[in-house]
């Protein structure tokens, strides 16, 4: 990636967040005045930690939210209430803080934060658990069980058919549109494994070829100590060879002298 420090040091800067939600958008981080730009992909063409950074913050993280949130979303929306006459719908079994059942198909920023068990329907809050079965989570007008048998399960099933219905997604989540809440949740499992997956096989392959090219540069450019043992063995072997051919004129020498007396 960008090389931070060679010789002088480069400036990086920034506007700091001092606090994240899913309503929040990153700033960028400049270096020498140039935002650092998101890498795209599994097998992210980013260069560097501070781009893939990015790239987690700013494409990844944000994506995941919104199919947690319209996960969230299509849970309201299965298990909503309506009146009598299958009007006015209201949360029933998950509400939120909004209060309404949000638009089929658009993003509630957040949602899979502040989703919850309606507390109509908690024992421990003071509430009815069979107001699910009965209906009037949100008051007399919303009761489908009007004669209170025990045997009633029309809405139960009701919910049932619901979880298995293909509903309207917003396209803002990456994953198809229509599907049913139990289909959409495994392809957000999904799209986030095949991220992941395809991460960590970039990485074993950028690694290998750095392995690879540092080792042929290294073979050009560096030294070698095979190749210096073998030089250093050529060397020692000519010293030997020459010790012995200096050892043989010396005594050659000695002879003649002895010879001429």
């Amino acid at each position: 990636g960008t090389t931070l420090f060679e010789t002088d040091p480069r400036e990086v800067s920034f506007v700091r967040t001092y606090t994240y939600d899913s309503t929040v958008t990153g700033l960028p981080i400049f270096i020498d005045g140039t935002a650092v730009r998101a890498g795209v992909g599994g097998n992210t063409d980013g260069q560097g930690s501070l781009a893939a950074l990015v790239q987690l913050r700013d494409v990844a993280a944000p994506i995941f939210q919104t199919q947690l949130d319209e996960i969230a979303r299509g849970l309201i929306e299965a298990f909503q209430e309506t009146d009598a006459g299958g009007l006015n719908p209201l949360p029933g079994l998950f509400t939120w803080s909004g209060g309404t059942v949000p638009a089929t198909g658009t993003v509630q920023p957040g949602l899979a934060a502040l989703i919850r068990v309606n507390n109509a329907v908690r024992s421990d809050a003071g509430g009815d658990p069979m107001l699910l079965r009965d209906g009037g989570i949100n008051g007399a007008g919303y009761i489908k069980n009007t004669a209170g048998a025990t045997g009633y399960t029309a809405l139960i099933n009701a919910y049932v058919d619901q979880l298995s219905a293909e509903r309207a997604f917003s396209a803002d989540a990456g994953l198809k549109t229509t599907a049913t809440i139990l289909s959409f949740s495994s392809n957000s499992i999904g799209w986030l494994e095949e991220l992941r997956s395809n991460a960590t096989s970039a990485e074993e392959n950028k690694t290998a070829l750095y392995e690879r090219s540092f080792q042929t540069y290294s073979a050009k450019t560096a030294v070698s100590l095979d190749e210096e043992l073998s030089l250093l063995l050529d060397v020692e072997q000519s010293y030997k060879a020459a010790a012995k051919l200096v050892s043989t004129v010396d005594e050659m020498l000695r002879a003649v002298l002895e010879m001429a007396g």
